[in-house]
């Protein structure tokens, strides 16, 4: 799967590389509710076709509620200043819903390039909006949630993607508690997966899947 570029340019060694991914023809008849905790929206867009929308929200760190109603194709990029891809957000077939953050890193996202063959919708909102991770959670795509305990130790679960032939990818990162600053990757795997990793305390944890995770954390 190609979807989940890095946007870092430095990983660790032993990384299983994405390879291509072919889709099935089942697709579900609708997307799941948007995954929001709630929060004032920074930034609206939508549209139901191939689209390049500037960002107009500040340099600072965001989460972006996306959202696809059609049964085709939907491709969602993260733009820089010089229009260049930094990272892919979304690579997947039918209606979907996930959340996103940006602008978490040293490069700043100013525009998206969304490729789809029906509605969509993109909302920015603070990352204070990120829901809370009180002891477990399980989400069925993309999601950043907000850590606020002591050191413990973070259990993950990947269930896969049915839809994708390697079981689809699943990319696990923590950030400072206000986005700015990466502190540590939790998980880097391809297909159903079970692991532990550690969590030194306070932070956001950002994962992306295009298939149900889950995590409980066990303080120390």
């Amino acid at each position: 799967m190609k979807w989940f570029q890095r946007d870092r340019e430095e990983r660790p060694a032993g990384v299983v590389p994405l390879s291509g991914v072919v889709k099935s023809g089942s697709v579900p008849g609708q997307a799941p509710p948007p995954l929001t905790a709630g929060g004032p929206v920074l930034q609206r867009i939508g549209g139901d076709s191939d689209q390049v929308a500037r960002m107009t929200t500040p340099a600072e760190p965001v989460i972006l509620d996306i959202t696809h109603q059609g049964r085709g194709h939907f491709v969602v990029d993260a733009l820089d200043a010089g229009l260049h891809s930094q990272s892919q957000l979304v690579y997947t077939d039918g209606p979907f819903a996930c959340r996103a953050l940006v602008n978490a890193g040293d490069r700043t996202v100013r525009a998206l390039r969304v490729q789809a063959d029906g509605p969509w919708a993109i909302e920015a909102t603070a990352v204070s909006s990120a829901a809370a991770l009180d002891g477990a959670a399980r989400c069925p795509a993309s999601n950043v949630l907000r850590y606020e305990g002591g050191p413990g130790i973070a259990s993950l679960c990947h269930e896969g993607d049915p839809r994708a032939e390697d079981g689809g990818y699943f990319l696990v990162d923590t950030y400072a508690p206000d986005g700015n600053g990466f502190l540590d990757e939790l998980a880097n795997h391809v297909g159903p997966w079970r692991g532990e990793a550690p969590l030194t305390g306070p932070c956001l944890i950002y994962a992306r899947s295009d298939g149900p995770w889950s995590i409980s954390v066990q303080p120390l």
